[in-house]
């Protein structure tokens, strides 16, 4: 990356000098306009990785950033390499007159026309997909979560989706070409080509660029050093107005639910609920409290939040906030559930605990294990806390000689979600073999991914790797959401786990985080919407699933020892 991107850039430099460009002309406008660059500091993931790089801007302010095509291609490339772990990933770039091309290594493209203000995909997911995965939409990372995790090849299959164009010119967004040179705004970049299928965000507070992994643990401390910014409470009318046209563009194709509340357009959307004027103030607080009722109190999807504040605000200023009925009833729901469960468990929930003849799996997230840990080497026990070695151990115990256990119940009562690929590995344990499908509400694309664990962790992948020789139940309750929604569905439609509890809390999309021109961090449900298959159709699960024995008190979902007569009665 050494033409771009300039390793450990003296401190002096962190000051911006403009250097005059020449005149190009802004294809999505007709005037003609100075184009100046500057030189910013960058860094990459963390402040650890400091480097430099070009930005360039259409007016004498510095607070929308234009990106050339060749730091374009660069940076995909780069996010690619280092956080997907992906060096298969490689793109071509053609330029031609107003069109820009960028080809990948398995000959799918994006094509930029900076004459139209337009992205086009001939498929959009296999632009975007690692080169490693197995399908149209990647559900499972390279390897899986350790060894003994695999994917089935000749079950799994895709559906494409599609092609897609993105207008930007309908939103008033401008791409900028002439004479072989080609711009296109930061943000826009962040949103279209990174925020989705790499988890991450281009942040900006006309000092530096930050190059953000949303939710890393070397992510805290570039937040850190991008709120060292002095905060700039009025905002420009230019960034007002882009960053406003912005964020309308990313829901309009992005979000994940548009139909399911009746959006055909977001901008109409902030007219109807008279936040449109707020969301395109100058003032920053004004349109960070607009932003935070429009997803907590109008979208209340519970995937979908206000997450942080500009650096514009500053860290810790203070957001109005009013959350939705589904929000609140989700919160109501989980400390219903947690102070039942704590008059039986008051100091703390075992991850595996036996009654009489049934053994309970509690766990309240998808917990990934550290990459380090080898359990053939080391074989998981009762201490182990993240939720694949919890279930290889319960595995171990519920399978040993003369086990009393007949009933196996996995508890997912106050399970919030965590990550998919736990999820997974999770499922093909307790079926053998687990199936995901994965549709992309922007292209109709899907992606039905089978997999298998080696749960006795013999080296084998065969008919012994499962808990089907058991009576199965799954405990759900209104608390159970996203991946804590998505583990039941999968259970339900196999015909061979039953549901027991009250129905769980729904959550299909995968969340995609976002940032608004003007700095603003959020979340939302992205198109990728997790989804079971059940005679070769495809249902999303945000409704969440419905139990086949209803239990109506939270308290009978902690008094283990009538909860196991219960079941016993069951067969």
């Amino acid at each position: 990356m050494g033409r771009v991107f300039r390793k450990k850039i003296p401190v002096l430099l962190v000051v911006i000098t403009l250097i005059a460009g020449t005149i190009l002309c802004a294809c999505g406008n007709s005037s003609k306009e100075t184009i100046r660059s500057a030189e910013v500091p960058m860094y990459f993931y963390s402040i650890d990785q400091q480097d430099s790089i070009n930005l360039y801007f259409t007016d004498d302010s510095l607070d929308i950033p234009y990106l050339d095509i060749d730091t374009v291609e660069e940076l995909i490339e780069r996010v690619y390499h280092e956080n997907n772990e992906d060096n298969g990933y490689s793109l071509d770039v053609e330029k031609s007159g107003s069109l820009v091309t960028f080809t990948r290594d398995n000959q799918y493209y994006m094509e930029i026309d900076f004459d139209k203000d337009t992205f086009s995909f001939k498929d959009f997911d296999a632009f975007f997909v690692p080169s490693w995965s197995k399908t149209i939409m990647d559900v499972l990372s390279p390897d899986g979560v350790f060894d003994g995790f695999i994917i089935s090849e000749d079950s799994s299959y895709s559906r494409y989706g599609s092609e897609v164009l993105i207008d930007l010119k309908k939103y008033g967004i401008d791409l900028v070409a002439d004479g072989g040179n080609y711009y296109i705004p930061l943000q826009t970049v962040s949103d279209i080509i990174l925020a989705l299928p790499c988890y991450v965000l281009l942040l900006y507070n006309e000092k530096s660029v930050f190059v953000y992994e949303y939710g890393s643990e070397t992510g805290k401390d570039l937040l850190k050093k991008w709120y060292e910014a002095e905060p700039v409470q009025e905002k420009s009318e230019a960034l007002s107005e882009f960053s406003y046209n912005e964020l309308c563009m990313v829901m309009d194709y992005y979000y994940g639910l548009k139909e399911y509340h009746g959006i055909d357009s977001f901008d109409k959307f902030f007219s109807d609920v008279a936040l449109k004027d707020a969301l395109k103030s100058q003032d920053s607080a004004a349109g960070a409290n607009a932003l935070s009722v429009f997803l907590d109190l109008y979208i209340d999807d519970s995937h979908s939040g206000y997450t942080l504040n500009s650096w514009r605000l500053g860290m810790d200023a203070e957001v109005e906030s009013k959350y939705g009925h589904s929000v609140l009833s989700m919160y109501e729901s989980s400390m219903k559930y947690y102070q039942a469960r704590m008059e039986y468990f008051p100091e703390k929930v075992p991850g595996y605990q036996e009654v009489g003849n049934t053994a309970y799996i509690t766990f309240d997230s998808f917990m990934t294990k550290d990459k380090d840990v080898d359990y053939y080497k080391e074989p998981p026990t009762a201490d182990t806390e993240d939720t694949i070695g919890l279930f290889l151990y319960a595995y171990s115990q519920i399978t040993r000689d003369n086990s009393p256990i007949e009933n196996v119940v996995f508890d997912v009562s106050l399970n919030g979600g965590g990550d998919t690929v736990t999820a997974s590995y999770i499922i093909s344990l307790i079926l053998g073999e687990g199936t995901l499908c994965i549709h992309d509400t922007l292209t109709g694309a899907y992606a039905n991914e089978s997999f298998r664990a080696d749960a006795n962790l013999d080296g084998q992948f065969d008919e012994k790797d499962s808990l089907l020789d058991y009576n199965l139940y799954c405990l759900t309750s209104p608390s159970s959401f996203s991946c804590g929604n998505l583990m039941p569905s999968v259970l339900k439609s196999s015909g061979m786990v039953r549901i027991i509890g009250e129905q769980s809390g729904g959550g299909a999309c995968v969340v995609m985080p976002l940032s608004t021109a003007d700095g603003t961090i959020l979340q939302i449900s992205g198109p990728n919407r997790l989804s079971y298959m059940k005679n070769g159709s495809i249902y999303d699960i945000d409704k969440g699933i419905e139990p086949d024995y209803i239990i109506d008190k939270p308290e009978h979902f902690y008094d283990r020892a009538k909860l196991t007569d219960y079941i016993n009665s069951l067969y």
